[in-house]
């Protein structure tokens, strides 16, 4: 098992991080030969303003988390954040999230990452398209904790669907809801970020069964396909 916290955090003030935070880099990582089968995962979405995380928003997170290869829906959990949105018309017509509702119903984002962070102890991540996730969750990390970075270990669907790409006809379409088909599972409304979690997570064990079947499934071998 190896810690979890960064050599660069030991120079920085650990202790003005947040419990949250200090209890996630305190937690050990799972040794890379461990069975993903066995291991506790977390699926995460976010769903921002933008593309842009200069200046762009994190309007919404949703995760789910799999245990022993079965998805507890009583752990999902769907966070509206309270953030301005500078293109409302974006806003709900893609996430459905009208500015009011992030105005009313929002929490602060300190809050929605201090959940994030208790939620993630002991988890592998997995996302479809890892590049959004890492991008905002770092820039979160580098505005209130300088340039602190978290060892998370980050399993990526779309990836895992270009590596079995190799083995049947090429598709060009990465979408969530085009890859889910290819796996004939059903469809669900996109751009919600507890839906698509849900989404991710089915798929995710649907490619893991494909890969595996019934033998285990070692960490490092899906890891350096996420990569």
């Amino acid at each position: 098992m190896n810690s979890r916290k960064p050599s660069h955090v030991d120079s920085m003030d650990f202790a003005q991080f947040p419990i949250s935070l200090k209890a996630l880099l305190d937690t050990p990582l799972p040794s890379q030969s461990a069975d993903l089968k066995s291991l506790d995962t977390l699926v995460l979405d976010f769903e921002t303003s933008g593309f842009d995380v200069d200046k762009d928003k994190v309007l919404s997170m949703g995760w789910v988390e799999i245990r022993n290869s079965q998805i507890r829906l009583t752990s999902a959990r769907h966070i509206v954040l309270d953030q301005p949105v500078l293109r409302e018309y974006d806003s709900v017509r893609i996430h459905h999230l009208r500015p009011e509702t992030l105005r009313n119903f929002g929490v602060c984002e300190q809050e929605a990452f201090a959940q994030l962070f208790c939620a993630m102890k002991g988890k592998i991540l997995v996302v479809h398209g890892s590049v959004m996730e890492k991008r905002f969750l770092q820039r979160y990390l580098t505005i209130h904790y300088g340039q602190a970075s978290l060892p998370l270990i980050w399993l990526d669907t779309l990836k895992i669907e270009q590596y079995l790409e190799q083995f049947r006809q090429v598709r060009h379409d990465w979408r969530l809801s085009s890859v889910r088909t290819a796996h004939s599972l059903p469809e669900y409304q996109a751009h919600n970020a507890l839906n698509d979690a849900i989404a991710t997570a089915e798929l995710y064990l649907a490619q893991i069964h494909r890969l595996f079947t019934h033998e285990s499934a070692p960490l490092h071998i899906v890891a350096e396909i996420s990569a």
